[in-house]
């Protein structure tokens, strides 16, 4: 047991951590069990509850040839009922004759042209490494059993000293795999809509860009990057600006006057507004599917900058605001100025209204977008009728 808790453990978590942050190299992990378990046979796989489907299957420690053999008929006999595997606890180690009654098994055919040719015994080890209801991870270990049965405490020891690593691995591939995919979703919507967005922390520091923020940053000199990472205004008159615009956006929605930030390219002088939005709920409890769009906004304050060229970006024509959020026209006719860039007093004086009706426009206006803040509203607007603007 020292001998593991010196030389094998600290190889394997090197090759676990590894598979961690990469799923193609949970090959080189799994083949490398085997050694510190007694030349075990073993799985590692995923359950959907829903389709009662193994959509991720893989074995490690056993002849290819029972791997096809499985693939091509075992697994249609397996006495072991997938349905159960819901109800294991997560990061409990168990044995199989806990989950299974161990004579009935070895009654089958399964277990006797399968299991035993392969060394596995009826009490072999196994967790679940994960279960949010709808997916399940589960890893089983099967010692030999010319070896298992005098070691099987040690095994059990082995293998409870690699378990907390397992299921943070395992937590790590879920979360990358997630923030792959919505970097991948926020990249093509932003861009599919001429719209360069850039996702901070709290701090202002940079988390995401998308394709046309990345140009954005390279080309323009809108906007950098200090050696924080922190976003910033590249005209430093402007950052300040800027900066409480981030601030604002973290800020409860008790106020309706967000305004956008307009900001010079100090590359080519054309000037641009930048619109800061809160990507998580004001309330811990609130709903909010844009928190959701990528990982772990409910944990920390995120805020979306949406960048766009101030001669093109805000000239959607109200008509289009009216038909498709059921606006009256002069509701539209603010929300369209108010994307120009135009402040409410500015719309009131040329609009010829008074201050107090052009707030209640507003508030109107939020109420039947279902938004809270004027940059809500904005980009609410802009991501559904993006199209219809100037180019």
């Amino acid at each position: 047991m020292q001998n593991f808790q010196e030389r094998g453990l600290p190889r394997l978590l090197d090759l676990l951590y590894d598979a961690a942050l990469d799923p193609e190299r949970w090959r080189a992990f799994l083949d490398a069990l085997p050694g510190s378990f007694g030349g075990a046979w073993g799985v590692l796989h995923s359950y959907d509850v829903a389709t009662a489907a193994a959509p991720s299957f893989q074995h490690f420690g056993d002849d290819p040839a029972f791997n096809a053999s499985y693939t091509n008929y075992f697994h249609g006999i397996n006495p072991y009922p997938p349905a159960r595997f819901e109800a294991i606890p997560v990061g409990k180690i168990i044995r199989a004759s806990d989950f299974l009654n161990a004579e009935f098994v070895e009654r089958t055919e399964f277990y006797a042209d399968f299991m035993k040719p392969l060394g596995i015994t009826t009490d072999h080890l196994g967790v679940s490494l994960y279960n949010d209801g709808h997916d399940v991870t589960l890893l089983a270990i099967c010692p030999h059993a010319s070896v298992y049965r005098n070691n099987r405490e040690i095994y059990e020891r082995r293998f409870a000293l690699l378990l907390p690593h397992l299921m943070r691995a395992v937590e790590i591939n879920r979360v990358m795999a997630t923030a792959r995919r919505a970097e991948r979703a926020l990249g093509t919507s932003l861009d599919a809509l001429k719209l360069a967005g850039f996702l901070v922390d709290g701090t202002g520091r940079l988390l995401l860009a998308s394709p046309k923020a990345e140009d954005l940053l390279r080309h323009d000199s809108v906007l950098c990057t200090d050696r924080s990472k922190r976003l910033r205004a590249a005209n430093c008159a402007e950052n300040g600006a800027f900066e409480a615009a981030i601030a604002y956006a973290l800020r409860p929605a008790t106020a309706l006057t967000t305004q956008p930030v307009r900001l010079t390219s100090r590359a080519s002088g054309r000037a641009f507004v930048a619109w800061a939005l809160p990507m998580r709920p004001e309330q811990p409890s609130g709903s909010n599917h844009r928190s959701r769009f990528v990982l772990g906004l409910r944990a920390e304050a995120t805020v979306l900058v949406l960048l766009v060229p101030a001669h093109c970006a805000f000239s959607i024509p109200p008509e289009a605001i009216r038909a498709a959020f059921k606006l009256s026209a002069a509701e539209a006719r603010l929300a369209s100025a108010l994307i120009a860039g135009q402040t409410l007093a500015e719309y009131a004086r040329d609009s010829g209204h008074s201050r107090n009706t052009v707030r209640n426009q507003l508030a109107s206006t939020l109420e039947k977008t279902d938004t809270r803040r004027q940059a809500e509203l904005a980009t609410a607007i802009v991501g559904t009728l993006g199209m219809f603007g100037c180019r």
